[in-house]
């Protein structure tokens, strides 16, 4: 019986632990990234890429809901979010300042470089897809 009651208390305290350390990595994507991005559409002129820094702000209540700040290079009234699941990063579809986003990508295991595919709207008629390496 006393065995049981220490290996209950062993698996609580495991637990708790791993809980913690999930939620202090995935806080982590909170900061500064610089976001180095290669567009189908600004390809002649600018060789495809383009390299600025984003902000990530971690949501107050979803813990794992994220907004993105100046993505595709729009400035910082320009934020959209994203959702982290495990090792996945997804930004559903929506309308920000008459541009659609929509995308999902990847993150390292040390929570320091995400790799992205994403496509952008502005309603013009075309659609660029773009592939993006955030890193910090």
């Amino acid at each position: 019986m006393k065995l049981v009651k220490n290996s209950s208390f062993l698996l609580a305290i495991c637990l708790i632990f791993t809980g913690c350390i999930l939620e202090e990595i995935n806080s982590n994507l909170a900061g500064v990234w610089n976001c180095t991005e290669s567009s189908e559409i600004f390809l002649k002129s600018t060789k495809g890429t383009s390299i600025f820094d984003v902000v990530f702000k971690q949501d107050a209540e979803n813990l794992s809901k994220y907004y993105i700040e100046n993505i595709y290079d729009l400035g910082s009234a320009t934020e959209v979010y994203a959702t982290v699941s495990g090792s996945t990063i997804t930004i559903p579809e929506q309308t920000v300042n008459g541009f659609v986003f929509k995308g999902s990508g990847t993150i390292n295991d040390q929570y320091d470089l995400i790799d992205m595919t994403y496509t952008v709207d502005d309603g013009g008629g075309k659609v660029d897809h773009l592939t993006a390496e955030f890193a910090r």
